[in-house]
């Protein structure tokens, strides 16, 4: 099963980070903008930090670390007041979930592969969080379907390795933080080069994989031909 919420849960399940980064990178996005149901609210009090989900969206995660249990907040009246009111429409089944490292659960049932991945987009957002550590080369990803998935950390040179393939990786969310290292660390936009999507029914990946697409229209829309267009003169034989 791939990692993310059930089907039958999601109209009943909240997981403020995922609410917030849905609504902030549909509002901005490039292509989705107006294709795309978003939630209507932007939960930004209840950001929690160094949520793994926010690891995915932010481009300027300021952390080193992340974090991916959850466990349910059952003090209702404790949600956010138009949670609260959306939620309870489901009194029964109706749950607030925020991170918690002593009690969680592995909500969205990360497996192997999402934690090698996840582990590598940590190593990239950390070597480009600001304008002074934007030394992305300090993170190498190699393309390699012969060879097992795996992170390695060289402290001499201080770089980090990820070894891995589209055929390789068994999940969707490690496919897709696969898809999104490749295009910013080898400028390879050739994954996408197909109308089959890679996630399925899940939310996350869902949204995420909108934002890997958004970030592909940005690079190659920002690319110069090589040629100038021809623009004869009028009249010109």
């Amino acid at each position: 099963m791939s990692c993310g919420l059930s089907d039958s849960l999601d109209s009943t399940i909240v997981v403020p980070e995922l609410q917030l980064w849905t609504n902030r990178f549909v509002m901005g996005s490039s292509v989705n903008r107006y294709e795309v149901p978003y939630p209507v609210y932007d939960l930004t009090h209840c950001y929690p930090q160094g949520s793994f989900i926010s690891m995915l969206f932010d481009d300027n995660f300021p952390y080193d670390y992340y974090e991916y249990l959850y466990a349910e907040k059952p003090d209702r009246l404790s949600w956010p007041w138009i949670v609260r009111q959306r939620l309870l429409i489901y009194p029964r089944s109706a749950k607030y979930m925020i991170i918690n490292n002593q009690t969680g659960e592995n909500l969205f049932l990360l497996q192997q592969d999402d934690f090698t991945m996840l582990d590598g987009l940590l190593a990239y957002r950390v070597a480009t969080y600001d304008s002074t550590a934007t030394d992305s080369t300090s993170v190498v990803l190699i393309d390699d379907s012969s060879s097992p998935v795996a992170i390695a950390y060289d402290s001499t040179s201080g770089i980090t390795t990820i070894t891995a393939s589209l055929t390789t990786l068994n999940t969707e969310l490690s496919k897709l933080i696969f898809v999104f290292l490749d295009l910013c660390l080898n400028q390879n936009t050739s994954n996408y080069d197909t109308t089959v999507p890679i996630s399925t029914s899940h939310g996350l990946q869902t949204i995420y994989e909108l934002y890997v697409i958004d970030k592909y229209f940005d690079v190659v829309s920002s690319r110069e031909t090589d040629v100038a267009p021809y623009c004869p003169i009028r009249g010109e034989e």
